[in-house]
């Protein structure tokens, strides 16, 4: 339920966040907000399953999501792509 509420919270910040960016190449670049968030999902989600986090992994992941949301890939096949890329390096 927690999950839910976190996700709808993140969709509603992450569109505010893509509508006041001048640009959102040089967002990817910073700590946006949606960066933060991300990273902080990644760490629960190692955390939830017994995995030692790595701030680097968190930053791989994040970035790759962010650029395919500039790319007009939607968020669930964005979160699908960067798992299954940052699955294969490791």
């Amino acid at each position: 339920m927690k999950f839910l509420q976190f996700s709808k919270i993140f969709s509603l910040i992450f569109f505010i966040n893509i509508f006041f960016a001048d640009n959102l190449r040089s967002e990817i670049k910073t700590n946006s907000i949606i960066k933060i968030l991300c990273k902080e999902s990644v760490k629960s989600e190692f955390k939830k399953n017994n995995f030692e986090y790595e701030e680097s992994i968190g930053d791989e992941v994040c970035n790759c999501y962010l650029k395919n949301i500039s790319k007009n890939i939607n968020h669930k096949d964005s979160i699908s792509k960067c798992k299954l890329e940052n699955y294969k390096e490791n």
